[in-house]
């Protein structure tokens, strides 16, 4: 499926980049960047169009959390920690709101949305996940700005996040296990995961031919009479 699109691309792209990853669950409701990890990635783009790219990414990170700063009674009383190292296969569809690459821009840069679909495995499953499979599917989507610094070279900004159906990247989940008497956690908020980070890709130009060259018969002609 991905030959006849890599053939027909105008441009495409590889590259890596460094960034944090994060994650909200039962231990943390909201983001904290307190609890952010270097994560690294890697991204093979096909760009179809001035507004449409597709992109395959691999990522590798960790995220964390703990009780030290409890956000109620019941996170005082479970004093729970992890840490867990994640390595994610996304496929994404990123739709630009400028033509980034006009040579005529004043700035050629452009923000951008993207959504997709993807896959992440936990690399060091604890003996409680042993009833789980540890490979979860994901839906990347966030926003980000992309910047031509020279005919070859594209740096990316983004902010992404993971939507998981999944409740155990924290270990903790619907009661069904106990701790010091108190139940883990919330039966109907699965985790989410988030990879912010700054890529820079090197542009493969497929440079066409401008026009089809036809021989000049008259002269051809020329040269047979003599």
């Amino acid at each position: 499926m991905f030959f006849p699109l890599f053939l027909n691309a105008q441009f495409l792209e590889f590259g890596g980049g460094l960034g944090s990853m994060y994650y909200t669950g039962d231990l943390t409701h909201t983001v904290d960047f307190s609890q952010s990890h270097l994560a690294f990635s890697g991204v093979y783009r096909m760009n179809f169009s001035p507004e449409l790219s597709f992109k395959l990414g691999l990522a590798y990170g960790k995220i964390s959390g703990n009780d030290d700063k409890p956000i109620d009674v019941l996170g005082e009383n479970r004093d729970f920690s992890f840490n867990h190292q994640l390595i994610e296969f996304s496929s994404v569809f990123e739709y630009h709101f400028l033509n980034y690459r006009d040579p005529n821009n004043v700035l050629p840069l452009a923000p951008y949305v993207f959504f997709g679909f993807g896959f992440t495995r936990i690399t060091d499953p604890v003996p409680s996940y042993e009833d789980y499979n540890s490979t979860q599917p994901v839906l990347p989507m966030g926003a980000g700005v992309k910047y031509v610094f020279s005919k070859r070279f594209t740096i990316t900004g983004e902010i992404g996040a993971r939507k998981t159906w999944f409740d155990y990247l924290d270990g903790i989940s619907d009661g069904d296990t106990y701790i010091k008497n108190y139940r883990y956690g919330n039966p109907n908020d699965n985790d989410w995961y988030f990879f912010t980070g700054i890529q820079l890709t090197y542009v493969l130009y497929k440079v066409p031919c401008p026009f089809p060259y036809v021989p000049n018969q008259s002269i051809l002609n020329r040269i047979k009479a003599h």
